[in-house]
């Protein structure tokens, strides 16, 4: 009997039991079907690394740097003729060619706002430097400059609103400059979503060989770019002033850089499309120089010749009177008579 409630028990429960077992089997097997989404951790992993990007980005200072140099330069331009920076992939960028080892501090165009309310003009952008290729370069430090950073720096040179100025974009990090080396000036961002920025001057004929500009190979920004130099550098250019004096080179003569010797304001090309290398006045005193003195036109004294006294001996013919005349006839006549008659 109590076998038979025993059997009597597991018959009743046996179909719950069958039905729980059958819903756990099924739940672990679609656990196991159904994996765990790549696709979208991967998505989660690259948002989380962007967001990593800009706070590491927003975080950069200016670099502190001891002596500040001005590397490249290019000061030709074309009047009435203005480019603008895109953040689309080739028409975002312009280059250069580093001359001088340090960090990069800043970099200056020359140009003024544009116009606003705009379509197609954004208040500000935003970039980096890359080395060697403006899309898969190596990647350092960032900048950041707006319309209103360009109206003030020209406020402050007594620029008027539509008239060009000096723009200066100072940089963000440790920007690593080495001598021979190539780097790009990239624009990765404008607010606004508008697709322009800017209104910047430029030079036509290639100006400028060691770089290029986005817009045509022959055209090339209005530029300056500066290095700092840091400790080390410092330390490492004292030495090798301190060779120089040892070899008893003179300082003036070691070349001078042309790009040490910046003009106040491009040049433009407009102008009988002539270019010329202007060249800042000379801070030192030019010593007067003595005006030559003409030699004098002394008057020639005439010398008057003093003849030499010559006398003339004069024979004197006396006028014969009658008597002598006479005598004379009878002379001739007597020497006549005797010539003729003359004995032998």
């Amino acid at each position: 009997m109590h076998k038979c409630s025993l059997i009597v028990f597991a018959l009743k429960y046996l179909s719950l039991f069958t039905t729980c077992l059958g819903l756990i089997v099924f739940l672990h097997g679609c656990s196991e079907d159904i994996p765990e989404p790549v696709k979208d951790s991967s998505k989660l992993s690259v948002v989380d690394q962007e967001s990593v990007d800009i706070n590491v980005q927003s975080d950069l200072e200016f670099p502190d740097v001891y002596v500040e140099e001005l590397d490249q330069s290019q000061e030709f331009y074309k009047e009435q003729h203005e480019t603008s920076f895109s953040f689309v992939s080739k028409k975002n960028w312009f280059s250069y060619t580093a001359s001088k080892d340090g960090i990069l501090t800043k970099i200056l165009f020359f140009g003024k706002p544009n116009f606003r309310p705009s379509d197609h003009y954004g208040d500000s952008m935003h970039g980096f430097i890359r080395e060697g290729n403006p899309d898969t370069g190596a990647k350092f430090g960032e900048w950041d400059l707006s319309r209103d950073d360009i109206v003030n720096q020209l406020s402050a040179q007594g620029i008027k609103d539509r008239e060009a100025g000096w723009i200066t974009i100072r940089m963000k990090g440790k920007i690593p400059q080495i001598a021979g080396k190539t780097y790009f000036f990239v624009c990765e961002k404008i607010t606004g979503g508008k697709p322009w920025f800017g209104a910047f001057a430029f030079g036509e004929g290639n100006p400028y060989k060691e770089g290029k500009f986005w817009l045509h190979p022959d055209h090339d920004l209005i530029f300056r770019t500066y290095v700092g130099k840091t400790p080390e550098q410092v330390t490492k250019d004292q030495k090798n002033k301190e060779i120089i004096e040892a070899l008893g080179v003179n300082e003036n003569e070691v070349p001078t850089n042309p790009s040490d010797l910046p003009t106040p304001f491009p040049i433009s090309q407009t102008t009988n499309n002539v270019v010329i290398q202007r060249v800042p006045p000379i801070s030192e005193p030019i010593s007067t120089i003595e005006p030559i003195s003409e030699p004098q036109n002394t008057p020639v004294v005439e010398q008057t010749a003093i003849p030499s006294i010559q006398t003339e001996q004069l024979n004197i013919i006396q006028i014969p009177s009658v008597e002598n005349d006479e005598q004379n006839k009878s002379r001739e006549k007597s020497s006549l008579f005797n010539r003729l008659f003359k004995k032998k």
